[in-house]
């Protein structure tokens, strides 16, 4: 049981890096056709969170089925061959997803308004939404670096 659950935990940890690696190689690479309506309004100086975002469905919401499908396999798999291991993987994965989704999704780029969300409190959630920020509107050219979401360079705590 320990194992299983120290598989989720490494599951989860390790999407953070396949997260940035795939958001630096892959999107802004050979799937930018995906990922550059994204990235459409950043050039709008002083837009708010909302205007960096498309209202509505975008090309690079694709990128969530590209996470979503293995993940489901995973957890499909593993519950029908009564496979623990590749269950702790899903559920890591998925939960990884879900971390994405609420601080990307929700507190960064404000796609839906929940209000104890967009604006928190805590300096780590809002050094994540900076360093995100600064991915879209890089004033330097290490702002552009920022292409993890929950691991990011340190100076964006400092701030």
């Amino acid at each position: 049981m320990i194992w299983n659950i120290l598989l989720a935990v490494a599951a989860f940890a390790f999407m953070e890096f396949v997260a940035w690696s795939n958001h630096k190689f892959v999107m802004h690479g050979f799937l930018w056709k995906w990922h550059a309506d994204h990235h459409t309004n950043d050039h709008k100086k002083n837009a708010s969170q909302t205007e960096l975002y498309n209202p509505g469905f975008e090309k690079n919401d694709y990128f969530f089925l590209v996470y979503a499908i293995p993940a489901i396999i995973l957890l499909i798999i593993g519950f029908y061959f009564s496979f623990p291991r590749l269950v702790a993987l899903g559920i890591g994965i998925s939960a990884y997803g879900f971390t994405y989704f609420m601080l990307h999704d929700v507190m960064v780029h404000q796609r839906l308004k929940i209000p104890f969300l967009i604006h928190p409190k805590s300096k780590y959630l809002q050094s994540v939404i900076e360093a995100h920020l600064a991915h879209h509107r890089g004033k330097n050219v290490h702002d552009f670096n920022n292409y993890g979401l929950l691991v990011f360079q340190r100076r964006f705590l400092k701030k």
